[in-house]
């Protein structure tokens, strides 16, 4: 039986069967809402596990290369980290191929790459979690245990819906816990990966404004009731989707004024190419709009040299 909410699920279901609809999406349209929510989910999957960076700084941190003051190297690494993890999954998901240790050991190692001396490693000690009464198999038994996890994935015996696998997968590994640090990050990046590969979009976010709620439903997922967290996951995956809907369906959309503060493009010339019809746009009241879509399709063609300049 689903533990997912029964009208959750059909939701899900229903926005994944009318994204799936719209395929290919438009490629300005999946940068977009990729380069946001890399940012967001970094931010977020960090500071769940107490990064104080705010998501304004974990953005210049990633896309600008900023130092923050008042931060330590660690926090700024954690952020400088997630893309290259986010990438990693991104390509497995692609391959199609199961899941295996070394692919959870080399995602530890990207997460943890330059934090933990035994980034990309599993734990030779007993470890504790933090406000929680379960205690984590011995570290001779991880290798078994995260082998046993990754056969039960691969399997599926209890025939779990995507969603559903990818919350008991992320659980699984917690209580594993295989590495001295981020067991966290890799989890919800592993739970990416199983939505991935069944055709959900880039990414789904616990968000930090969760925390709290997460967090208790992880305990009681330990403690034998995985429901709470089921649905978290399911509502998360949930909104992603809408995400990606909302952005299909509303396209946000500029005057051409707008459009030139936002690119650096002069607006005369922008209404100049509107004019001849080289980049997608309308009048609307006598005055020209694009929508975010066609614009950033223009200027990254242009960014990449094939763009038409007169």
């Amino acid at each position: 039986m689903s533990l997912i909410p029964k009208r959750v699920h059909e939701r899900i279901l229903a926005k994944k069967r009318k994204l799936d609809s719209y395929r290919p999406l438009p490629p300005a349209l999946v940068e977009q809402v990729r380069r946001g929510l890399l940012v967001e989910y970094t931010y977020s999957s960090n500071a769940i596990e107490g990064n104080t960076l705010t998501l304004g700084e974990t953005r210049m941190v990633i896309e600008e290369g900023i130092t923050i003051g008042g931060r330590s190297i660690k926090e700024h690494l954690e952020a400088l980290n997630h893309p290259s993890a986010i990438t990693f999954i991104e390509e497995l998901a692609s391959q199609g191929r199961d899941i295996s240790e070394e692919d959870v050991l080399k995602l530890h190692g990207l997460v943890m790459n330059g934090i933990d001396s035994s980034a990309g490693r599993y734990r030779e000690w007993g470890v504790k979690i933090s406000g929680s009464t379960f205690s984590p198999p011995p570290s001779n038994e991880v290798h078994e245990r995260v082998s046993a996890l990754l056969d039960w994935l691969r399997g599926n015996p209890d025939e779990l819906s995507p969603v559903e696998l990818a919350a008991r997968l992320m659980h699984r590994l917690s209580q594993i816990h295989p590495f001295v640090d981020g067991n966290g990050r890799v989890g919800r990046l592993l739970m990416n990966l199983v939505l991935m590969r069944a055709g959900y979009p880039f990414i789904t976010n616990i968000t930090y404004r969760d925390r709290t709620r997460y967090l208790r439903a992880l305990q009681e997922a330990d403690e034998g009731n995985p429901r709470q967290l089921v649905g978290l996951v399911a509502r998360s995956v949930e909104s992603a989707l809408d995400t990606y809907l909302r952005l299909i369906e509303e396209p946000m959309v500029y005057s051409l004024a707008e459009a030139s503060r936002r690119t650096g493009i002069d607006a005369d010339y922008l209404g100049l190419l509107a004019r001849r019809g080289i980049m997608p746009a309308y009048k609307r009241g006598g005055r020209w709009f694009v929508s975010e879509i066609d614009l950033q399709t223009y200027v990254e063609t242009v960014r990449r040299g094939r763009g038409i300049r007169l």
